[in-house]
């Protein structure tokens, strides 16, 4: 029997027609309540519900109610699936490698089976304006979507980190601003009068800046959003809150962080619950500084402070934003004998007239989105018999990789001692990468990116035509900027043709 003031939580499966799996649920109840006796209570639906343990919500909420802070809600976390980066997306339009291709059947599954499934067994309200939906990164793109689409069932939706970038074209493939899908849909749709927004992002959540403004491409990408909705008439002193986490991540240990603050904007006991709405609301989550006291509530361990030198595999590290070229380099595609013949079948893999540097910073996300949606099982998995892991191929990628900028590195600065090759597989078998979790390795993959995009941007034209003898073969530092780019595609090309179907991932 658990004690009056516990935060229950209740397990329920789902056998989805149009999702074709079982749908599993963590069902979070305000304390002193049960399913057979509950009154009509309002409702949080949540994207990426196995995560519910890993944001410390069930702590995080039973303090909040014991201190009277929030009304009584429901909460429904919805698990996500090995087919996440299918489900979740904008149900209009996938993006353009494909992926969100069942969006269009997440939400059909959200509006026809999950509501109705819940508003029965938990007696939820099916008001809209007392139903939330809520993610985080793509599940809080889906979030935004469904609400901006729906708001007859949700009226409120929260993007933590919401991905939208989501665009329908690559960055070297004469992306604009306008390929941005989120964004067009917003423009293109209609504001409901009950429509309110919560929206995240952290100074840290990623490196990127395609503008070059100074400012990362996940603040930038939500900042256009919040001026599109202002253009359909959004009031943001009332109807928008915007949170911008100093020295927060893209990471479940930022989003628990600032969840007290999501929970008063949503559940909030009294209207003074948070300071007075304005468009932007920064809370400070870098270890050395406390949290505003008047920004952010307190939730003990759920809004601690990180502890000092804490070793936390599960926590990607911060990468610094790639210092602008010292250099205006003028690259020109590799010709024959400025590299092993061996390595065109890599140089082919790029584009022409594509920057090969614009390129690699293309593939970071890519390789994030692909590999960090797996689980620990499906990454130690190969597609056959005596194949690499999925850890083994991400290693893999960060071992030649910085190999391959090390030749750049040698030959830029004139050294003419000649260069040995290496055996991949050898590398692979002694990497140790399956004793790694993914987190761990995808943080060395983005730290190695950083520091290989830095050296490039460095080379000046003189460094670039500079060349040596590697793997028993002439190459110049300018061949090696293309066929970086050019074998990380060649190994996605193998990710998405041979593994995916292995992992169960469409």
């Amino acid at each position: 029997m658990q004690p009056a003031s516990s935060v229950r939580l209740c397990a329920e499966v789902i056998e989805s027609a149009l999702l074709g799996r079982k749908v599993e649920l963590s069902i979070l109840l305000p304390p002193g309540t049960e399913p057979q006796a509950m009154p009509t209570l309002p409702v949080l639906y949540l994207n990426d519900g196995q995560d519910i343990e890993r944001l410390g919500l069930q702590a995080t909420l039973a303090e909040m109610f014991a201190n009277g802070l929030l009304q009584p809600f429901v909460l429904v976390g919805i698990h996500a699936s090995e087919a996440r980066q299918q489900e979740y997306g904008t149900a209009a339009q996938a993006d353009y490698l494909g992926r969100g291709s069942m969006a269009a059947a997440y939400t059909r599954f959200v509006l026809e089976e999950l509501l109705p499934f819940v508003q029965l067994h938990y007696k939820v309200s099916a008001n809209s304006t007392e139903a939330v939906f809520a993610g985080f990164s793509l599940g809080g793109l889906s979030a935004f979507d469904l609400v901006w689409h729906h708001p007859a069932a949700f009226a409120r939706a929260g993007a933590f980190s919401g991905s939208f970038w989501w665009r329908s074209k690559a960055l070297d493939a004469g992306y604009t601003s306008a390929d941005r899908i989120m964004h067009g849909l917003v423009k293109a749709g209609t504001l409901h009068p009950l429509h309110r927004f919560w929206l995240q992002t952290g100074t840290l959540d990623e490196q990127s800046d395609r503008d070059g403004n100074g400012v990362i491409d996940s603040i930038d990408d939500c900042l256009d959003l919040i001026e599109a909705l202002a253009g359909q008439g959004l009031d943001l002193s009332q109807r928008l809150r915007y949170v911008q986490a100093e020295g927060g991540r893209h990471h479940p240990d930022t989003w628990g962080k600032v969840m007290p603050d999501f929970l008063l904007w949503a559940f909030g006991a009294t209207a003074a619950a948070l300071p007075t709405p304005i468009p932007m609301v920064r809370l400070q989550l870098t270890p050395a500084q406390p949290l505003p006291e008047e920004a952010l509530i307190s939730t003990g361990a759920a809004m601690a402070a990180e502890e000092s030198g804490a070793q936390n595999d599960s926590t990607d590290e911060p990468l610094p934003l790639t210092p602008e070229p010292a250099h205006r380099m003028q690259l020109a595609r590799p010709v024959e004998g400025d590299f092993l013949p061996y390595y065109e079948k890599y140089i082919s893999l790029v584009p022409e007239d594509a920057d090969p540097r614009l390129m690699l910073r293309e593939q970071t996300a890519e390789v994030e989105a692909a590999l960090g949606a797996l689980s620990e099982e499906q990454a130690q998995l190969a597609y056959a018999e005596g194949k690499w892991t999925v850890k083994q191929f991400l290693l893999h990628q960060i071992d030649t990789e910085r190999i391959f900028a090390y030749r750049a590195l040698r030959f830029a600065r004139g050294d003419s001692q000649t260069l040995a090759g290496f055996d991949e597989n050898e590398y692979a078998e002694n990497s140790g990468a399956n004793e790694r979790s993914m987190s761990n390795l995808l943080a060395e993959y983005r730290a190695t990116r950083a520091a290989t995009l830095a050296l490039l941007e460095s080379f000046t034209d003189e460094q670039l035509l500079r060349s040596g003898t590697a793997n028993g073969a002439r190459v110049t530092v300018n061949a090696l900027l293309y066929i970086l780019p050019g074998h990380e595609r060649h190994h996605l090309n193998i990710f998405q043709e041979r593994y995916l179907p292995v992992l169960g991932v469409r």
